[in-house]
């Protein structure tokens, strides 16, 4: 996608870069009020595509607490939604008296034409499509249920989890990343269907388990405990069910990491991507670490797998 727009505070003297935040912030989305106690030195980035109608922002940035008020909603009214998913860091969302606390995999919807409140406790990276209101409601006369978190281990919220890092990771032609913009929009409508949001979990079970993995693979904060509060589950039952697998938790995430590298390097739609990119994005956090696991796993460097 060549509709891409891009804004930091990087080239800012330290003094200046929060200030530079404040209205870079106001610039990419709509009339916000950030507040921050880093004032010494603040590290932000919006980068963020045109999707048709619709657009799609990754959002990197530090401790802060962001407003939408009244008075912002006044001067500067939008008829949408943002659909944010969370993809590093813990944050949470505030509107219409319920708050929705988002971990990575997390998604939650807010209206930006009412006030509403976003906190990040540190650093932090999301994903925010926005959605105009007539995509989104699509004629239905209740509005969408925002600040509740959508499940996205399975189903339609995984589905629309999936497209949203699909566009910002993969190079896609403007038409079609459009078109798979307004696809998860319309998915994202049926899972906030009350009936989805307030249905009952099935039973859960090792392979439950494994489809929660692999839709949180390349989580940093990927695991026991993360995997059993979005099942419902103790820490316990987790260890429990790979008890009789041949193999713990912790290396099934490795071994499934490194699988997901290696179809990576050996796909040649992208191998624009380093090395170090390819260990970041399958989850792993030090590239020494990636280059030891893979040779053990494989036989070789990941270098050598890329031929």
């Amino acid at each position: 996608m060549d509709n891409r727009s891009y804004w930091t505070t990087s080239a800012q003297a330290p003094a200046q870069q929060f200030t530079h935040w404040r209205e870079l912030i106001c610039e990419a989305f709509l009339a916000l009020t950030p507040e921050s106690d880093l004032r010494g030195g603040f590290a932000g980035s919006v980068t963020q595509w045109r999707l048709g109608g619709l657009s799609l922002a990754r959002i990197e940035s530090q401790r802060q607490t962001v407003h939408r008020t009244e008075a912002g909603v006044q001067r500067d009214p939008i008829r949408g939604y943002y659909a944010n998913l969370q993809v590093r860091g813990v944050s949470l969302m505030a509107q219409h008296g319920r708050v929705a606390t988002l971990r990575p995999g997390d998604l939650a919807v807010v209206d930006a034409d009412e006030p509403f409140r976003f906190e990040f406790g540190g650093d932090f990276r999301q994903l925010s499509l926005f959605i105009p209101a007539a995509t989104l409601n699509d004629g239905e006369a209740t509005a969408p249920r925002t600040a509740t978190a959508i499940d996205t281990t399975t189903g339609v919220g995984a589905a629309v989890r999936h497209s949203l890092e699909s566009l910002a990771q993969r190079p896609m032609r403007e038409p079609t990343a459009a078109r798979l913009a307004l696809h998860a929009a319309g998915m994202l409508s049926i899972a906030l269907d009350p009936s989805i949001l307030t249905a009952v979990r099935s039973p859960r079970s090792y392979q439950t388990c494994l489809d929660d993995i692999e839709e949180h693979l390349t989580d940093h904060d990927l695991s026991p405990a993360a995997t059993a509060r979005r099942l419902g589950v103790s820490v316990r039952t987790v260890h429990g069910w790979f008890s009789g697998h041949g193999a713990s938790y912790g290396a099934t995430v490795r071994r499934l990491r490194l699988e997901r590298a290696a179809r990576h390097l050996t796909d040649p739609s992208m191998r624009h991507l380093r090395v170090i990119d390819v260990a970041t994005e399958a989850g792993f956090g030090s590239v020494a670490s990636f280059h030891r696991a893979f040779r053990q796993q494989f036989g070789h460097t990941p270098s050598a797998a890329r031929g």
